[in-house]
C-alpha cells in the first residue's frame, strides 16, 4: 500500500491538533505534531513532511518569523521544496499575506475552517508542489541540454551564422581562428551577401533564396576586416517552421585557407589534393551524425541512476568511441604532407602516425 502523506501542524493549540488529527487520518493523512516555531523547525528535519501547516500567532517565535528562518536558512536547504501553509484568525493584520505568497508561502487557511476545507486546500496544494516540481525538473533539464548545446557549438571550430528571409544575419559565433577578424558588432544585422567576394556572390544569392529541401556546400570567399578574400567552405541549411514554411537558413563556414595554400603549393601532387578533399569531406559527413550521437549518450549519461549497469557501460562504450572517431578526424585536419604505406597487396593506406610528425 502506498505511504500516507505526512503533515507537520505548527500550533500552539492542543485543540486544534486534535480536531486536525481526527479529520486527517479519516481522509488518509498522518499528522505530525509540533506546538511552537523552535520544536516545529526540528521536527522538519526528523519528518520531511509533505506539507507543512503554520499558525500565524505563536510563542517564541511567530509564523512570520518561523517561515523567513525556513526560506534562508541554508539549514533547511534540503527541505525548501516543502509547501507551507498558515493559518490565521479573520481579525489578524492582512498586509504581509502578498509578501509571503510573493515568497514563495503556497497559501493561507483562516481559522474556523471546515473538514472539506481543510482538506481541499491540502490536496490543492499538494498538487500545486507536484506540479512546480515537475516545471523545476523540466526547466533543470531544459537548461542543461540548452548548456549542452551551446557548449558544443562553441566547441565547433568553425563561423556559423543564422540569417532571416530578408538574408539579415541575426546570429553570429566567430571560427576559432578568427580569421575573419569580424566582431558580432561587425555582423550583425548585415546583408550575408555583404561579407561573400563579389566574384562568389550570384552563386551565394540563389542558394539562399532558393527553396530546396536539400543542404548545400559551396566554396566561397568571404570578406575579412580587411576586405580580403578568404577561402571557405559554407554549408547552407534551410530553416522552416511547423507549417514547413522557410524562415530563413543556418549557415556554417568552415575555414579552408590552409587547405587552399597547401593545394596551391603542391598542386602537381594528385594524391595530396584528392587527400585534403577527402579529409574535409570526411571531417563534414562523419562530424554531423557524430554530434547528435555524442549528445544524446551524454544527456542519457546524466541520467545514468535510471539505467542498469550495463547500459550504463555501453553508453560509455558508445561515448568514449565517438571521442575517439571526433579525434581521429580532428587528427585528419591537421596534416599537411600526408604519408602512405602499404596495405594489403598493390593498395596502400594513409599512415596517420607518420603523416602528423
Amino acid at each position: 500500500m502506498p505511504t500516507a502523506r505526512t503533515i507537520l501542524l505548527i500550533d500552539d493549540n492542543p485543540e486544534i491538533h486534535m480536531m486536525m488529527r481526527i479529520i486527517l487520518r479519516q481522509n488518509g493523512y498522518q499528522l505530525f505534531s509540533a506546538y511552537d516555531g523552535e520544536e516545529g523547525l526540528a521536527k522538519i528535519i526528523e519528518v520531511n513532511p509533505d506539507v507543512i501547516i503554520l499558525d500565524y500567532m505563536m510563542p517564541k517565535i511567530s509564523g512570520n518569523q518561523f517561515f523567513e528562518i525556513f526560506i534562508t536558512d541554508e539549514k533547511y536547504a534540503d527541505y525548501q521544496h516543502i509547501p507551507v501553509l498558515m493559518l490565521t484568525a479573520r481579525t489578524e493584520n492582512r498586509l504581509h499575506r502578498q509578501e509571503f505568497l510573493e515568497k514563495g508561502l503556497y497559501g493561507y487557511l483562516t481559522k474556523p475552517f471546515g473538514m472539506r476545507e481543510l482538506v481541499e486546500i491540502i490536496e490543492s496544494t499538494l498538487q500545486k508542489a507536484k506540479d512546480f516540481r515537475q516545471q523545476r525538473n523540466l526547466f533543470k533539464v531544459t537548461k542543461e541540454a540548452k548548456d549542452f548545446l551551446e557548449d558544443l557549438v562553441e566547441s565547433i571550430p568553425d563561423a556559423i551564422f543564422i540569417v532571416n528571409q530578408d538574408l539579415k544575419i541575426t546570429y553570429f559565433k566567430r571560427c576559432f581562428s578568427g580569421i575573419l577578424g569580424l566582431s558580432q558588432k561587425d555582423v550583425l544585422g548585415k546583408d550575408f551577401r555583404e561579407l561573400v567576394h563579389s566574384e562568389c556572390e550570384m552563386s551565394v544569392s540563389d542558394l539562399l533564396e532558393g527553396t530546396q529541401e536539400k543542404n548545400h556546400m559551396v566554396e566561397v570567399l568571404l570578406k575579412n576586416a580587411s576586405g580580403e578574400g578568404v577561402p571557405f567552405y559554407i554549408t547552407i541549411t534551410q530553416m522552416k517552421n511547423e507549417k514547413h514554411k522557410k524562415i530563413g537558413s543556418l549557415i556554417v563556414a568552415t575555414d579552408i585557407s590552409d587547405l587552399k595554400k597547401l593545394q596551391e603549393k603542391i598542386i602537381q601532387q594528385e594524391k595530396v589534393a584528392m587527400f585534403m578533399e577527402t579529409a574535409v569531406a570526411v571531417n563534414h559527413e562523419i562530424n554531423n551524425p557524430l554530434a547528435p550521437i555524442l549528445g544524446n549518450a551524454q544527456l542519457l549519461l546524466k541520467d545514468r541512476d535510471k539505467f542498469d549497469e550495463i547500459s550504463v557501460k555501453r553508453l560509455k562504450a558508445i561515448e568514449r568511441n565517438a571521442h575517439r572517431i571526433f579525434e581521429i578526424t580532428q587528427r585528419l585536419r591537421e596534416i599537411k604532407d600526408p604519408v602512405s604505406t602499404e596495405y594489403l597487396g598493390e593498395t596502400k593506406m594513409l599512415d596517420l602516425k607518420e603523416s602528423l610528425k
